[in-house]
């Protein structure tokens, strides 16, 4: 018998293990598609409830999708080496086919333990490759650059085996799904107004997105909070589960080009042709941070430049970082991004800097401490991308990336000069108009009917003076970055992080 494991690959189309293990039932034995809930890893601080639902969603479509085929997906609660044990006992495996994962220690540290189980029990473990990220010491892996790796997927038949009955090929399951009730609760609540898991979503995505209008205006509507939740494709957390492949898209993106150049006039599909490049951008982008993460998956534990180690508020008990993390900071627009986090889990790429920007920089705390809350709460949230890119804004993964920290204020009046994304996200000040609701001597104490009916406080006043402690905070980093930590620390002694000397109102 051979196990078709899943894990972050939650999809039967362009899945090269499902095809693999299909291609080869003859040789090694029907196929199991399996899916385990590992406690161990359901317990991780990083894992949301508001996660485990999505998944739940995407298994429950994706069991149907396998029933349609003639198959079973079968759900088993336990740490993988055990449950591939119990099974292994009753129905000897032969072969797992499964893809490689750029993620968290303790699934990396699970993925090898599986390894060792295979050789252990004379059984061959086939990962494919993902993303185009080549693991470190596989040979027969080779690093493409980000145009190759396009053009080979774009070239590439995307497998679907929808409609077709291939219930000869898939095995018997040796036990029973466990029911939903005994897999353990992750930690926090879900989010009432997510997306929902399932292909079927991420296909209503695609056809909504993937057309020239979208690719056209996607440059000028992603920056927004008003207009990046239409105008963005809104498939991350699709691609984070491995719902949908990377090549998948690239393809729709090709796609649309094609579809541009047979109407076109050589002006505007010059333009189209600018603008899908710049959505590949991202793409190349997220490949990158992928492969950075696997090159060096410590950095979920430490900074990529050691001189930051220490220098950094650490304690996730200041009112300060919790002020932060509730909304409460007296930035209307920093709350509202926090805020509508935790309405949604999703948030667009402008509002995650910001407010990363806003936590490391403004408030002057630690990068770790920051991506370990942003984890949960954002849905799409995949390791390989998220620990980098938080290290990245706040200045501790390279001087090559320079020092970002995006104003508050400015971020607000760019990108939500009516104040209609406050407004939608920040009751309290729901019946302030603009240029007011960018007044932080009006905001401050501030407290709308709405608000005041349904329980809310006044608005708080600022808890940081935002262009003081950018100041400080640009210093700081610049100091460190050119590795000057004596020079650093000895302003840091004498300056201290108290609210006085980091110019905290």
């Amino acid at each position: 018998m051979q196990v078709f494991l899943l894990k972050r690959n939650l999809r039967l189309q362009d899945s090269d293990p499902f095809y693999e293990a299909m291609r080869g039932y003859r040789r090694f034995g029907p196929v199991l598609p399996l899916y385990i809930h590992e406690p161990s890893i359901i317990r991780q601080p990083d894992i949301c409830l508001q996660h485990q639902n999505f998944i739940f969603e995407t298994l429950d479509e994706l069991s149907q999708e396998i029933r349609s085929i003639g198959g079973k997906l079968l759900e088993l609660v336990g740490e993988a080496v055990p449950t591939l044990d119990v099974i292994h006992q009753i129905a000897p495996i032969a072969r797992i086919c499964t893809h490689q994962e750029t993620t968290q220690g303790v699934q990396y540290e699970r993925d090898k333990a599986v390894r060792k189980w295979c050789s252990r029990n004379s059984v061959k473990l086939v990962e494919f490759q993902q993303d185009g990220v080549v693991r470190a010491g596989c040979r027969d892996q080779k690093k493409q650059t980000f145009p190759e790796y396009f053009a080979d997927s774009v070239n590439r038949e995307l497998k679907d085996p929808g409609g077709i009955d291939l219930g000869v090929r898939f095995a018997s399951t040796p036990l029973p799904s466990a029911p939903r009730v005994t897999i353990p609760r992750a930690q926090g609540y879900d989010r009432p107004f997510r997306q929902r898991g399932g292909r079927s979503e991420a296909e209503k995505l695609f056809k909504d997105f993937f057309s020239v209008g979208s690719i056209n205006s996607y440059p000028f509507k992603l920056s927004s909070p008003n207009t990046a939740w239409e105008g963005c494709s809104r498939i991350s957390a699709y691609l984070s589960y491995g719902i949908v492949s990377d090549r998948a898209v690239m393809k729709a993106i090709d796609d649309v080009v094609s579809s541009g150049h047979s109407y076109m006039d050589a002006a505007a599909f010059e333009k189209l042709q600018g603008r899908a490049r710049f959505y590949l951008d991202r793409l190349m982008w997220r490949r990158n941070y992928l492969q950075m993460f696997e090159d060096d998956p410590t950095l979920e534990h430490r900074h990529a430049l050691s001189q930051f180690d220490g220098v950094r508020i650490s304690d996730r008990e200041d009112p300060l970082f919790k002020a932060w993390q509730s909304g409460r900071t007296g930035f209307p627009f920093i709350d509202a991004c926090v805020r509508c986090l935790k309405e949604t889990g999703w948030l667009n790429m402008r509002g995650r800097a910001a407010i990363t920007s806003f936590a490391t920089m403004n408030l002057w705390h630690d990068s770790l401490n920051v991506a370990a809350f942003l984890a949960g709460e954002f849905l799409d949230y995949m390791p390989g991308i998220h620990w980098p890119i938080i290290q990245v804004v706040s200045g501790t993964a390279s001087p090559q990336n320079g020092i970002m920290v995006y104003c508050p204020m400015k971020q607000a009046l760019d990108h939500d000069k009516d104040g209609v994304f406050i407004r939608k996200y920040v009751p309290e000040l729901s019946d302030l108009q603009a240029p007011h609701i960018h007044d932080l001597s009006r905001t401050t104490n501030h407290l709308s009917d709405l608000a005041r009916r349904s329980g809310f406080l006044p608005y708080p006043a600022p808890i940081v003076d935002h262009i003081a402690t950018a100041r400080v905070a640009k210093k700081r980093v610049s100091y460190l970055q050119k590795g000057k930590v004596e020079v650093l620390s000895q302003d840091h002694e004498s300056s201290s992080t108290s609210s006085v000397q980091l110019g905290l109102l």
